[in-house]
Formats: C-alpha cells, structure tokens, sequence
C-alpha cells in the first residue's frame, strides 16, 4: 500500500498514483497526500533530519516516489545557508539569512522538483518529457532528462535568456520557441503532452509530483538553523516553491517537530505582479496580469492568464501563515544584485534578487522587526541572466 496519494484540493477526489495534472472530477488543483501516521511512526523527524546530510533524498520518505523506483538524482539538495555580513547593514536587519539554491547543479531551485518529477516519469514508465519554461525549469528539464535517458522538449518564450537557452541545447533538449508569454508557453506544452503522451514537467502546480520536492528546502532550513525562522521571503511567479516550503514547515509541526510556523513573503517584480495585486487589493482570487508584461526579471514573469487559480493557491498560503505580498521595480532589483555581488560574493539572477530587495521594503514599511529572522531564498545564479543589464 502507498504511503501517498494525488488527492483534489477542491473536492477530496483521490486519484491513482500515475499521471494526473487536474481533477478528473471538478479540474481543480491536486495536492499529495501522505499517511503521516504511518510514515512519522517508521520515520521521526528528529532521525530524519540528524542523518540529512547533504543529499534531499534522504527525505524521500516524504516523497511521492514508490520504494522501488531509483532516483534520478544530480547531487541536488543540501544548499548553503548562508548569515549575511554585509548587505544586512543596506538593508538594516541584523538576522539576515541567504538560502543559496544557486548553486544547486544547473544553479537553480528548480533541481529540486525536476529530480522528483523525473523520477516519477521513470516509475510511470514514461519515454518523454515535456515543459514550458522562462528558462530554470527548461534547464534543470533537461539536464535530469539527460540523466534519465529521456526525451526532452522545452516550450520557451521569445524573451527567454540566451544563457539558458545554450545550456538547454547541451544537455540536449530540443528547443519550440514560442511567440508571446509563459502562459502561451504552457497552453502549448499541456497540448503536446497529451499528444505525444509525454509526462508535463512544467513548474506551476501543474504537475503534483513535482511540487513536492519543493519542500526539503524546509527540513534543510530546519536542520541548518536549529529553529523556526521568522520569515522566508521567496521570489514567485506561479508560486509553487512558497507553498511547498510551507508545506514543508507544516509536515514537522505535524509531527511534533516544530512548535510554530513561518510567515511567508511572496515577491515579484512590479512588471508582472499578480498575485502581488491581489494582495494589495484585498482580493480572494488571482486576476491574470493583462497589462504587457514589463520586467527583466524573466523568471518569475508570469502573468498566469490561462491558470489565475495558482496564484490564488499561493495567495491564500501566503495569507494563511500570516505573510505578505509585495512587488519591486526592475531598478531596484539591478541595484540589489549588484550589492549582494559586491557585498556578500553571491551572484544572483534577477529573480531571486526580489527575495533581498523585498527585506528592506518590509523593514521601512514596520512588517518585520530587528529581532525577526529572516532567510531570503536565492533561488537562481547570476551566469542564468549575465545579458540583462
């Protein structure tokens, strides 16, 4: 009997353990359900989290991969976390954390979920994969991919990166360029999917199995931290790596690990800001991002036109811990990667900068206090975007 489920969020439908993106009942999203009492009583956190390590598999008990299925592993997992030196004094927070998931092996966070998914589509007996992506998913696609000796198509929009687009090709990916957004990207590669039977590696909440190997960002926190932060301000586009960390956080109070939760902090970029929109408005429900998308800031450019629903997903996440949405404009974030290169050695892509930059907007605007503890997730190195200037 597996110890886990795809399960609807909206009507409790469970779903057989194979392919599934949606509800077969309603369309609505699927999260994975676990039976924690089974799992926690073979597996206690305290076990789990002493013998981590350096490798996020050694969590795969809270995975939803079958114990007889390899894992299609990279070295991904066990990122520095790093106290900030310097740029705290810019930002005027003494408890400032870095969570470097640059350095993952293609040097982004996305390793993570793309190790899991690939393992699934071994266990499913899938020979394809496919994505869309701004760039981090269609990387780390292709390179686990290549690891797993599969197919590999990645849907990218024109505005996507030449740095990522080479080592796409590399790892020997076949490229579908595609005229207009990320949300164009995806309609695409959901219809490709089910045309060439291929396993949908795309990193919204599209695929459930993927989404999970967000959380082990949470048991490293715990684990390199000794505590429950305060704080973990993480760049979004769709949102996924936000609700998975919380997930994740959720887990080990579940068990009896943790006594409390963190609050959550979603950042975009003011050029495509929907979630941050809806905050700021009072709104229960994501509104897709009509205006022209108008940022540098290419990973986390999501408008979420044909799928609003997962930004009201992390919305109501954000909301739930108690956290914030909010928005950076592209000048700041230029100046903040330049500063936390200069000033703490960490090369950022501009994505991930909006997690640092967003500490000082919360510190003048009273959100957090001297004493908080807050990790800002580095979700993505700066050789990802070297050409935006």
């Amino acid at each position: 009997m597996n110890m886990f489920e795809p399960v609807c969020r909206s009507c409790g439908t469970v779903h057989p353990v194979e392919a599934v993106y949606a509800c077969r009942k309603c369309g609505g999203s699927l999260d994975i359900r676990y039976d924690y009492e089974r799992i926690f009583a073979d597996y206690p956190f305290a076990e789990l989290i002493s013998s981590s390590g350096w490798d996020m598999w050694n969590y795969r008990p809270l995975l939803p991969i079958l114990p007889e299925a390899q894992a299609i592993t990279l070295g991904e997992g066990g990122t520095p976390l790093l106290r900030s030196r310097n740029i705290q004094d810019l930002a005027g927070l003494p408890r400032l954390y870095l969570k470097l998931e640059s350095v993952n092996p293609t040097l982004a966070f996305k390793d993570r979920p793309l190790s899991v998914a690939l393992t699934a589509a071994m266990q499913f007996g899938m020979q394809e994969v496919v994505c869309a992506s701004t760039g981090n998913t269609g990387v780390a696609a292709a390179a686990y991919a290549a690891r797993a000796g599969l197919r590999c198509t990645v849907y990218v929009p024109a505005s996507t990166p030449m740095e990522k687009l080479g080592a796409m090709k590399e790892y020997g990916a076949e490229l579908q360029p595609i005229a207009g957004s990320f949300s164009d990207a995806l309609e695409t590669a959901m219809e490709q999917a089910v045309l060439r039977n291929a396993f949908n590696l795309t990193s919204t909440y599209l695929n459930p199995y993927a989404i999970e190997g967000n959380k082990t960002v949470a048991y490293e926190l715990l684990a390199q931290l000794g505590r429950v932060p305060d704080w973990i301000v993480v760049p979004i586009g769709a949102g996924p790596l936000l609700s998975g960390i919380y997930k994740g956080f959720q887990e080990m109070k579940r068990s009896g690990f943790v006594d409390r939760l963190p609050r959550m902090v979603g950042v975009q970029a003011d050029g495509c800001a929907p979630i941050a929109e809806a905050y700021r408005s009072g709104a229960k429900e994501v509104l897709p991002w009509r205006s022209a998308v108008a940022t540098a800031a290419s990973g986390i450019a999501d408008p979420l036109i044909s799928y609003p629903a997962d930004g009201s997903r992390t919305l109501s996440v954000i909301r739930e811990s108690g956290g914030i949405a909010l928005s950076i404009p592209d000048d700041r974030l230029l100046h903040y990667r330049k500063q936390l290169a200069m000033r703490e050695g960490v090369l950022a892509e501009l994505s991930s900068v909006t997690a640092v930059a967003a500490v000082q907007n919360m510190l003048q605007d009273g959100v957090l206090r001297n004493e908080d503890t807050v990790i800002a997730i580095v979700t993505g190195h700066g050789f990802k975007d070297m050409s935006v200037q």
